[in-house]
């Protein structure tokens, strides 16, 4: 090992690939928050799940929704991003060569984690059926840190539950939203061409070291973090 102790990773289109229907599930929650007085066509499909809370979130404030509804919604829209990924499990399917690179960077003597967008018990679950989970120190998903991806504290708190400094782990991850957490954070990024929008996922933030596959990762690591 050189000057890196620990690895985090992103989980979908990094360490697997799902079918979750992200754009039925933004959906469904924009008819809920529209229904509840958010303007109609100011929300759409094509925003992170991230950007369509920040949006509700200011229209709340401004219209001075009260603490039970802000409450109230708040948990409607985890519900329904909770629901959209569990239905997808059945889905999953292994991105080939990488349970054998985790493996091997376990072996290596590398602390792991996991950083996603998805809830905890999605995460979870996704790893125990590509039968990964035992080589993971951290599994941390939606609102299990101070700020989600790509908020710097969302890395910053990885890096802590793993037990080591910001400047001893680095990110891996297939998406801009994945590098500008690093960005924000400060932190080292590794980029994996597996994302299923490929070469369009890194339309800001494109990151200088892009591998084919996390399956990749351990001979990168052997060249180069010395």
């Amino acid at each position: 090992m050189g000057k890196f102790k620990g690895i985090v990773f992103d989980l979908d289109g990094t360490l697997v690939h799902s079918d979750v229907n992200f754009t039925k599930m933004k959906e469904n929650m924009i008819k809920v928050l529209e229904k509840h007085g958010t303007p109609k066509s100011v929300l759409t499909p094509k925003m992170t799940t991230v950007v369509i809370m920040e949006h509700a979130e200011k229209y709340w404030t401004e219209h001075r929704k009260t603490e039970a509804e802000r409450k109230w919604l708040r948990e409607e829209m985890t519900r329904l991003m909770d629901s959209g990924e569990m239905e997808a499990i059945e889905t999953l399917k292994p991105i080939s060569g990488v349970k054998e690179a985790i493996r091997r960077l376990k072996k290596k003597g590398y602390l792991l984690g996991i950083l996603t967008r998805s809830h905890h018990a999605y995460a979870v679950e996704a790893l125990k059926k590509m039968e990964m989970l035992d080589y993971f120190e951290a599994v941390l998903g939606r609102e299990e840190t101070p700020q989600p991806k790509p908020y710097a504290e969302a890395m910053i708190y990885s890096a802590k539950a793993l037990g080591l400094q910001l400047d001893e782990v680095f990110l891996v991850g297939d998406h801009h939203i994945d590098s500008t957490c690093a960005v924000n954070a400060g932190c080292h990024f590794i980029g994996v061409a597996t994302g299923l929008r490929g070469d369009l996922s890194w339309e800001i933030n494109r990151p200088k070291v892009i591998l084919p596959s996390v399956a990749d990762l351990p001979e990168y690591l052997e060249e180069n973090d010395r």
